[in-house]
């Protein structure tokens, strides 16, 4: 049975609610003609693990290092350029200096709807 236009909008509606009242803010720091520029978004994010930092890393390879959090995004955020993620809530470059970062490792679309219906992010730590 195929997807038409209401069923899609249901799909949509219902992640949308799903996300609502777990979102926090976090900026996407990207780099666009040799300038920093700071985008806040409302995104899921949560650790996978709780690594221990005197380990540098917790599988049994030695690089790269294993993913340590996962982001969900709604599905029309644009990551191209992004060099990090930084977790705070404010988009300012003193605020992101601050705050902790993660570095994209993978960005994939997932959900019902062909092309997705939210963005799955693998982020690794910056030490």
């Amino acid at each position: 049975m195929p997807l038409d236009a209401r069923k899609t909008q249901h799909i949509l509606q219902s992640i949308a609610q799903s996300f609502a009242g777990r979102q926090s803010t976090i900026v996407l720091v990207a780099l666009v003609s040799g300038s920093y520029t700071y985008t806040a978004i409302q995104a899921i994010m949560r650790p996978l693990q709780v690594p221990d930092p005197q380990l540098y890393d917790t599988s049994s390879l030695s690089t790269p290092r294993s993913v340590d959090t996962l982001l969900i995004a709604p599905i029309g955020t644009n990551f191209t350029g992004v060099v990090y993620v930084a977790n705070t809530a404010s988009a300012t470059a003193v605020a992101v200096a601050a705050a902790a970062k993660y570095e994209v490792v993978e960005v994939v679309p997932v959900g019902m709807l062909p092309g997705g219906s939210h963005l799955r992010v693998q982020l690794r730590r910056l030490r």
